[in-house]
Parts: C-alpha cells; sequence; structure tokens
C-alpha cells in the first residue's frame, strides 16, 4: 500500500508546471473620507473621496538588489472622488386650489432625478523603450525576453529631471508654445500636434543599470470624467402594481473621450523617442499624423464614448 501510494503522489507532482517564485508583493495605502445626507422632501446625496497611492515589487532592474524593483503599481490613482445625488418629488399636499386638485397632484408627483459623477487621476504612462546596445541587465539576462528596458529621463540645468511633455505645439488659436503641453487642456488638435518631448529622453547608458521606475507618477495620460443622469417617473396603478419609467444617459455632457490606451490608435504613441513622426501622404487624412513617437493617431478610428441614452421601463406587481 505505501509504494502504491507512492507512485500516485509522484505521478500527481510530475503534473504540475509552477511558473516563477512567489516572490511579488503589492502596497496600498490610502485615505478615504465618505460623505451622507438624507434631506428632507426625498433628496439624498453621498459624497466619497479617495487618495490613495498602490506600489508593487513583480521585477528588479537590478539582480543583487531585488528592492529597486520597488515601483508604482498599473493601477495607481493617486485621486477619486465620487458623487451621488437622487431626488424624488414627493406626493404634493397643498391648499393652493390647483395643487390640491387630484389630477394635478398626480401628474407632478413621482418624478425623479439621479446624477453619479466619477473624477479621478488619469492612468500612468510607461516610459519609452531604451535602444541602447549593452546596459548592464542585458548582460543577466533581465528583463526577460519579451520586456524591453524603459528609456531615462534627462537631467537638465537644474539637476533635476526634464519634463516629458512637448514644449514645441501650437493651440487652436494658432497661438505657439514653448511650455509643457496638458493634454486635457482641450485647447489642441490632437491630430497635428505632438505632444511628448522626445529630447527629454535617452537611452540607458552601456555598461550601467537601467532606472527602477517603469512609470512616473505625474506621467499620465487623458483623463476621462464619468457623468450619467437619469430622469424617471413612478406610476402607482393600485397598491400592489406600479410602473416605473425611466430614461438614462451616459456622459450627458457629450465630452470627447480619446482612448487611454498607448498601443492603439487614438492614445499616445510611445515605442521608442527616437521614431520620428509620420504624416499621411493620401486620402481624407492627408497632412495628419499618421505615427510616430509622442503622435495622437485619432484619424484612423475617432473617438468613442459619446452621449447615449437608454429608455427603461419596469413593472412591480
Amino acid at each position: 500500500m505505501t509504494t502504491r501510494l507512492a507512485a500516485s503522489l509522484y505521478r500527481f507532482s510530475g503534473a504540475m508546471n509552477p511558473a516563477g517564485a512567489p516572490l511579488g508583493k503589492n502596497w496600498y495605502d490610502s485615505f478615504q473620507l465618505t460623505v451622507n445626507k438624507r434631506f428632507s422632501h426625498g433628496l439624498s446625496a453621498n459624497m466619497n473621496y479617495n487618495y490613495s497611492k498602490t506600489l508593487e515589487l513583480m521585477s528588479s532592474p537590478d539582480v543583487f538588489n531585488r528592492q529597486l524593483g520597488k515601483n508604482l503599481g498599473t493601477f495607481d490613482l493617486p485621486h477619486q472622488l465620487r458623487l451621488t445625488v437622487q431626488y424624488e418629488v414627493p406626493r404634493i399636499q397643498s391648499s393652493l386650489p390647483v395643487l390640491s386638485n387630484r389630477i394635478v397632484s398626480y401628474a407632478l408627483s413621482g418624478w425623479g432625478l439621479g446624477v453619479y459623477a466619477n473624477y479621478q487621476s488619469a492612468p500612468l504612462v510607461g516610459r519609452p523603450s531604451s535602444s541602447g546596445t549593452t546596459p548592464l541587465s542585458q548582460f543577466l539576462g533581465r528583463p526577460a525576453p519579451p520586456a524591453t528596458i524603459p528609456a531615462q529621463l534627462k537631467k537638465g540645468p537644474d539637476g533635476q529631471p526634464m519634463n516629458p511633455w512637448s514644449i514645441d505645439w501650437t493651440d487652436y488659436d494658432g497661438k505657439h508654445h514653448t511650455d509643457p503641453i496638458d493634454v486635457n487642456c482641450h485647447c489642441f488638435d490632437p491630430t497635428t500636434t505632438v505632444v511628448l518631448n522626445p529630447t527629454a529622453w535617452t537611452n540607458v547608458p552601456d555598461g550601467q543599470w537601467a532606472a527602477n521606475q517603469s512609470s512616473i507618477r505625474n506621467f499620465r495620460t487623458f483623463r476621462t470624467p464619468t457623468e450619467n443622469v437619469n430622469f424617471s417617473r413612478n406610476f402607482r396603478m393600485n397598491e400592489r402594481v406600479s410602473l416605473n419609467v425611466r430614461v438614462e444617459f451616459s456622459n450627458i455632457f457629450n465630452r470627447t473621450q480619446f482612448p487611454t490606451s498607448l498601443t492603439v490608435p487614438g492614445g499616445i504613441n510611445l515605442g521608442n523617442f527616437s521614431n520620428a513622426p509620420t504624416k499621411f501622404t493620401t486620402g481624407a487624412n492627408t497632412g495628419l499624423y499618421s505615427g510616430g513617437f509622442g503622435t495622437m493617431v485619432t484619424p484612423t478610428s475617432g473617438t468613442t464614448g459619446q452621449r447615449a441614452g437608454t429608455f427603461i421601463g419596469r413593472i412591480t406587481f
């Protein structure tokens, strides 16, 4: 019996295929504030604010010092603010001749308004890739293929890292700017503007370790607020049957929403910072950017998330 059991255990262990050592770590620290208020006459409101920082240690640029790999988490969002408001018109009871009428009171009562808004920090932008030929990491097989080594920000005359955003851009009014662009200002044409500064980056020097951060905390792409509104009406047929009719609108202000992905048209093109921008030479998009470092290729895919409405009806009995 002992022999058969050992053979069975051996066959079971041979079927396991571990993918790697369990060395990953995560840290999440936050300050959370919640405010709830239920007012009289059918009005209630909720506010939730979250200030946080997410860190992770999944790999390291220095195989002799794993702690250098402690880095911002992929989904690090420092600020998150959510607002919810709900209101329903109560049954009107008034001594005024018009409002005291049963039909008028029924027609004006039961209407509802709901608002949900979410504002949060934009997703992180990864650093562009380095094309250095012999950084020290490559001699030790780090990072493992097909991963790439991220480039490093140059240091300016003040000894601080240079700003990664473009300092050579033109706004909608035709004014040329030499200050860093704000990709959330809605003041430039994304089809004709390079939003990243290629001169701010440098390859990892030969024979040196790459920088430990794969992301920079204030290097973020487009903010995409969520603003939804619904209008409703409750019709009470009798004591047991009621009908609820609701119209819901997403992106109620119809804000332009650019894709936040950095690998598909519409996002910010990264890759290597030496990739010069290219333009369409034929077709309807002639003269607009088609690719290259720091461009936003919106003509080929357009934008998404336009205002949309949904009609909902529900019977309760």
